[in-house]
């Protein structure tokens, strides 16, 4: 009894190429089949790692703090996105050259126009330079401000998270440069200039203050320059980090998670009230206007875009390097042991031109200080 025929191979797209493979190896050889596989996965590789990477760096900027999970991502060190590029760098570089140069083109984009590198402004002196540190001396591990200080000469320092001190400042011989200072809340003022006023802005209910506003009297022109310390999201990302930040996308509304991500947005929805508090007094401000202090919110975010609609950051305007000045001392490797956000600011109005912004280099303090100098603008 003869047996029964075998049914056709079933033609495959796994089938065809495998065929093809086969015929193409008997005409010239297999390695330069392989290598056209390589250069093609090499290429798309970058071209995958590039649209993820411009999605990634949009979905921070436009959500930010306005959903859990990109309020979490926007505190990891921006490092994090960078580690596919050097490997696909080195495969580029040996199978496909014009995707190494796209490539290059794109992290140089992702280094100024995300990341804010900048190369630096030489410094600005004369009688119309206006400059402003800031430094939250929280956590300041002992470290003293002065070699910073001595350094940039600034004509106005403001503190946070420096209740009382400035009695102590006042009887210091090393601040005697900057007579007049003032306390409110945890925001102390040194100056070289007079101070007219001081007041608390309003806040959210049940919530104190996050900034004061000072008018200075600089050289005959009066100047607002309100001291910021923006609620400190510690807590919140502690609970986030053990999964909780996976809220943002999995808390749909009708889902079981719905009331925790609601619940974890509630901080966020807070900081970003507080930004608007203070960008309305500034708008009503009839003053030349300056904003300094611990925004704690980094500069890839929602908050800082919201902010920067209307300010110009001053270390985006002239500042050098990354400007990174939070946390000051780390073990973690991805930020080689320093600093991996920024979150130190001084915002300008537009009234002033920006000539020079330098973020402290290195202490062990928890933030590092940053002096901006300004001139004001021609009427």
């Amino acid at each position: 009894m003869d047996s029964e025929a075998s049914p056709p191979a079933p033609d495959t797209l796994l089938a065809r190429t495998g065929r093809a493979m086969i015929a193409a190896s008997e005409n010239e050889g297999c390695f330069p089949i392989l290598l056209r596989w390589l250069r093609r996965l090499t290429l798309w590789s970058v071209i995958l790692y590039i649209v993820s990477l411009i999605v990634v760096t949009q979905a921070l900027s436009w959500g930010g703090e306005r959903n859990v999970t990109t309020a979490f991502l926007i505190f990891l060190p921006p490092s994090i996105w960078w580690l596919p590029a050097p490997p696909l760098a080195f495969a580029a570089l040996l199978l496909h050259r014009r995707a190494l140069l796209f490539l290059l083109g794109v992290m140089l984009w992702f280094g100024y126009g995300f990341l804010d590198w900048r190369p630096g402004q030489d410094a600005f002196t004369g009688e119309t330079a206006l400059k402003v540190m800031t430094y939250n001396r929280g956590q300041h591990m002992n470290q003293s401000l002065k070699p910073f200080k001595e350094a940039t000469l600034p004509d106005i320092i403001v503190l946070q998270e420096a209740y009382g001190r400035a009695a102590g400042y006042a009887a210091d011989p090393d601040y005697a440069d900057l007579p007049h200072t003032r306390n409110l809340g945890e925001h102390t003022l040194l100056s070289r200039y007079p101070v007219l006023e001081e007041k608390m802005l309003p806040a959210l209910p049940g919530q104190s203050p996050k900034a004061v506003r000072f008018v200075i009297d600089w050289k005959g022109q009066k100047i607002a320059l309100y001291s910021v310390h923006l609620q400190t999201p510690r807590e919140v990302l502690g609970h986030q980090v053990r999964g909780g930040f996976l809220y943002g996308i999995l808390g749909l509304p009708g889902t079981p998670w719905a009331g925790k991500r609601q619940q974890m947005q509630t901080f966020w929805d807070g900081q970003i009230a507080d930004a608007e508090i203070i960008l309305k007094a500034v708008r009503e401000d009839p003053l030349p206007t300056l904003l300094a202090g611990d925004f704690n919110s980094p500069h890839v975010g929602y908050v800082h875009r919201l902010i920067t609609r209307e300010l110009q950051d001053s270390h985006a305007e002239a500042g050098q390097g990354f400007g990174l000045s939070f946390p000051g001392s780390t073990h973690n490797p991805l930020s080689m042991g320093g600093p991996w956000l920024r979150i130190d600011y001084v915002f300008a109005s537009r009234h002033w031109q920006v000539e020079q912004c330098v973020t402290e280099a290195d202490r062990r303090s928890q933030h590092r200080a940053l002096t901006t100098t300004v001139t004001l603008k021609m009427p």
